[in-house]
C-alpha cells in the first residue's frame, strides 16, 4: 500500500515554523489594518470639519448679503412717503426676507437704549457724556445680527459714557 501523503509529510517542527511565520504575518496584516483604518477615521473627521467649515462660511456670506438687503429695505420704507404705492410692495418683502432669515437661523439682535454696552455685541460708532453709572447703549444706528446664537454682524450703537 502506498502512502497517499507521500512527498507531502512535513515534520512538526517545519509545521510549527510555518504556523508561526503565518502568525507572524497575520499580526502584521492586523497592525497594518488598524493603522489604515485609523488614518480613515481621522481623514473621514477632518473632511466633516472641514465640510462644517465651509457650510458655515458660506452660510455666514449668504447671511450678510441678505442683511444688506434687509437694510435697504429697512431705509427704503424709512424714507417713502406714507401715501407711496410702492411701500405696501416693500413692507410684504421686507417682512417675507426677515421671516425667511429667522428660520434660517439669522435673527436681529433685540437691543433697547439704555441696555449695557457690550464690545463683543455692539460696535460703538460714537460715545457722548450722560448720567449714567456705565457704559450704556443710548441708540441703535445699525441692527446687529445673530447667526444660531453667534454674532453676524455687531450692532453699531452710539454709546452713552458715564461723565468723569
Amino acid at each position: 500500500m502506498t502512502d497517499p501523503f507521500f512527498g507531502r509529510r512535513q515534520s512538526l517542527g517545519e509545521c510549527q515554523a510555518e504556523l508561526a511565520a503565518t502568525r507572524k504575518e497575520n499580526a502584521e496584516l492586523k497592525a497594518s489594518f488598524l493603522r489604515i483604518a485609523d488614518a480613515l477615521e481621522t481623514t473621514r473627521k477632518n473632511v466633516d470639519r472641514d465640510v462644517a467649515a465651509r457650510v458655515t462660511a458660506q452660510t455666514r456670506r449668504v447671511a450678510l448679503a441678505l442683511i444688506d438687503v434687509a437694510d435697504n429695505l429697512e431705509r427704503a420704507m424709512a424714507y417713502a412717503p406714507a401715501d407711496d404705492a410702492l411701500r405696501p410692495g416693500v413692507q410684504a418683502t421686507l417682512q417675507m426676507l426677515q421671516a425667511t432669515m429667522a428660520r434660517e437661523g439669522v435673527l436681529p439682535m433685540d437691543l433697547v437704549p439704555g441696555a449695557a454696552y457690550d464690545p463683543r455685541l455692539h460696535e460703538a460708532v460714537t460715545g457722548h457724556p450722560a448720567d449714567v453709572d456705565r457704559e450704556t447703549v443710548h441708540q441703535v444706528v445699525r441692527t446687529g445680527y445673530t447667526l444660531d446664537g453667534q454674532v453676524l454682524r455687531p450692532a453699531h450703537v452710539v454709546v452713552a459714557l458715564p461723565r468723569a
